[in-house]
């Protein structure tokens, strides 16, 4: 029965994380991320990019998004790898962690040349469009802040007195055989 629950925690766990990774798990694969060419173009406007920075920021944006498409790719190798695993008599859990962190890792390296052109394009700034960045920066960290605050009183709520064993469920990593 344990084994069963955590099985059923595990696969809507990789789905969620498909999801909100953006690795799309039915039909075909997205060529443009209208939200994400959305994003860019406020944060541009805000920042008051002249036509220049924004032509720059937006051809390292365009490639770091093809990039991000190939490691999608292996991602959506990875979650099927899973899937196939997790649908097996006796599932490896060793496989379906290993694999769940070989995604943990291709999502970091897009975050990081992310970053790295953030990190780029902050030393392009005058000092009036690094203050607007720097206000959005914070503004977003306390929307954040205060969503994952409203999320932690909710699963209070939820929770009462008892809950999950650990942040990971049944078992966690090591499987619920260590148990």
């Amino acid at each position: 029965m344990i084994r069963k629950y955590f099985l059923a925690i595990l696969l809507i766990t990789v789905v969620l994380s498909g999801i909100s990774l953006g690795v799309p798990l039915f039909g075909p694969p997205r060529d443009k991320d209208p939200m994400a060419e959305r994003m860019i173009e406020r944060m541009a406007k805000d920042i008051g990019l002249t036509q220049q920075q924004k032509d720059k920021f937006l051809s390292g944006a365009k490639q770091i998004e093809e990039e991000a498409k190939e490691i999608h790719s292996k991602n959506k190798e990875l979650f099927d790898k899973i899937e196939k695993e997790i649908l097996k008599e006796s599932p490896d859990s060793k496989a379906i962690y290993g694999n769940m962190q070989l995604i943990s890792r291709n999502m970091t390296q897009i975050q990081f040349k992310r970053m790295d052109q953030i990190i780029q394009l902050r030393k392009e700034l005058t000092p009036e469009q690094k203050a607007k960045l720097e206000k959005i920066i914070r503004g977003r960290k306390e929307r954040e802040k205060k969503m994952f605050e409203k999320i932690r009183q909710k699963d209070r709520k939820d929770r009462g007195s008892g809950g999950p064993e650990g942040p990971l469920g049944p078992g966690g990593p090591e499987g619920v055989e260590s148990k």
